[in-house]
């Protein structure tokens, strides 16, 4: 698979270009990348996958999924589920760290899928794309003037709804004909659909649903049962600041002020400790991390 230089597949951007005619896209969507061919490495512990009775309906609802989900990741702050029928593999995360969900609305994430159940990604989704949206209406100012920590809107569930309903476009990688860009509420030829929303319990709920046939070329039998697959999410972090003071990879701009920001007025004055936008303290270091999370199972049977 050819790749630009900053790893985002050629074929889906020239795809995009093509199809939606979204150029702007391809020079935005950096993704964090789950693998490749050149540096797949080997396969965790597999778990036994999760046989689904009853389709899911991809709609941003968690109601389909076991409560709590079963796997956790501390450090991304995500859980993540996966079931799958003869049929279909579903996917799915959630979270509700205010600071994932703006990682994952500014930054966009992949997931990523290696039929092999390596780290060895074939096939990726990638959803939200990386935007130029400014988020900087997601915080506030805050109550202690010099605390240096930042405090969200009190509107922060609504304007995270905002932000989301207009983060309208996917891309699939490795998926053949299918790959592509495509508006969110199109489903793919090969039977891909995606969604995403915040419940009530104010959690980004994704959701995906892959037809086998689009994996391997044909449903699933019984005697696949038991086959390897692993699938890894990926969200990217923002750029951290390289010196204290310089807060230009910040996910909001200079018109803060402006805009009802942090204390201070805009980012440039913000009475902020080097502790606060470093990649080891702070209530904002979460935001400069990348996470990549793997999950490795087996496809499960019927009964299973």
């Amino acid at each position: 698979m050819r790749q630009i230089n900053n790893g985002y597949p050629y074929f889906a951007c020239m795809n995009i270009m093509r199809k939606q005619d979204a150029w702007l896209l391809c020079a935005l969507a950096i993704m964090a990348s789950c693998g490749s061919a050149k540096n797949g490495g080997k396969s965790g512990s597999a778990v036994a996958g999760t046989w689904q009775a009853e389709p899911i309906k991809i709609d941003g609802d968690c109601t389909d999924w076991p409560s709590p989900y079963p796997n956790y990741d501390a450090k991304a702050k995500i859980a993540y589920a996966t079931s799958n029928d003869a049929e279909n593999l579903y996917i799915t995360i959630q979270t509700g760290d205010p600071l994932t969900q703006i990682k994952m609305l500014k930054q966009g994430m992949s997931v990523a899928i290696d039929t092999g159940g390596r780290k060895d990604a074939t096939f990726a989704i990638n959803y939200p794309l990386q935007n130029t949206d400014d988020l900087a209406e997601l915080f506030a100012q805050s109550e202690a003037q010099n605390s240096g920590s930042p405090t969200l809107s009190r509107q922060f569930e609504q304007k995270l709804k905002k932000s989301l309903d207009g983060a309208n476009q996917y891309a699939l990688e490795g998926f053949g004909t299918c790959s592509g860009g495509y508006m969110i509420s199109q489903e793919a030829p090969c039977g891909i659909r995606i969604k995403a929303a915040v419940d009530e319990y104010k959690q980004l709920v994704w959701e995906a649903v892959i037809p086998m046939k689009a994996l391997y070329g044909h449903n699933i039998t019984a005697n696949a049962a038991g086959r390897a697959i692993s699938v890894c999410y990926a969200i990217k972090g923002f750029k951290a600041p390289s010196t204290k003071g310089d807060n230009s990879s910040m996910p909001m701009n200079n018109n803060m002020g402006r805009q009802g920001g942090m204390a201070g007025g805009g980012m440039n004055s913000m009475p902020m400790g080097a502790s606060t936008v470093s990649k080891s303290g702070g209530p904002l270091a979460h935001l400069y991390e990348s996470t990549k999370t793997w999950k490795f199972f087996s496809l499960a049977g019927p009964g299973k």
